[in-house]
This record gives structure tokens, sequence and C-alpha cells, in this order.
């Protein structure tokens, strides 16, 4: 955790020691702990870099305004955002990554998260 930044007090080291043992028997594996800790991550990211600058960076993906950012509109983000030009099949790469519920788009907790990896 705290390579990632993340400076837990003892309080909540306690609180997640509990929860891994009440809810993955005492085990965890790598996607046991994103899932714990992403909500910490994001709550570090948000704090750190401000919501107001998050939520207008969000907007610079979402230009339809959906509140999520979908595969077409990441693509051209990349391209005008970024000066970035991606392979066949990088863009999609990336967003099975960032896509954390599944659902094919990327919303604000998960275009946070994904500021959050360092």
């Amino acid at each position: 955790m705290r390579t990632m930044g993340y400076m837990p007090t003892e309080m909540e080291l306690l609180e997640i020691i509990q929860q891994i043992k009440m809810r993955l028997g005492g085990l965890m594996d790598f996607d046991d702990f994103c899932e714990l800790m992403g909500p910490r991550m994001m709550g570090e990211t948000a704090d750190m870099l401000g919501l107001k600058e998050l939520q207008c960076s969000f907007k610079q993906f979402d230009t339809d305004g959906d509140g999520k950012i979908s595969q077409d509109e990441m693509k051209e983000a990349v391209k005008t955002l970024l000066g970035e030009k991606l392979k066949k099949g990088e863009l999609e790469e990336i967003l099975k990554e960032i896509d954390l519920n599944g659902d094919g788009t990327v919303d604000f907790d998960e275009f946070v998260m994904m500021l959050s990896v360092p």
C-alpha cells in the first residue's frame, strides 16, 4: 500500500485486516487487493488532484456528456488530446484494463482509478 503512495493509519489497517478475514477467508489475490484498495486510492487521488480538476479532465474525454467514455470517445481523445496514434488492438486492451465493471465504457470512478495507478 505504501509503495502505491497510500499511507493507512493503524485503525485503517485493522479495518482492512478485518475485511480480509471476513470477506476473503484470510487470503486474497491481486484482484481482491485491487478491489479493496480501489476506493481508497480513488479518494487519495481525488484529494491530491482536486475533484474539479478530475471532473474537468473527464469531460474532455466524455464529449457527449453521458457520464461515460465510450471506445469511440477514448479513441478520439487519445488522438486529439494526447496526440497518440494507437496500433490496432491497443485501445481495446487499454479499455479492458480500465473498464473495471466490464460495461464497455469508462465511468468517472474508473477514470480516477486509471489516474491512481503509478
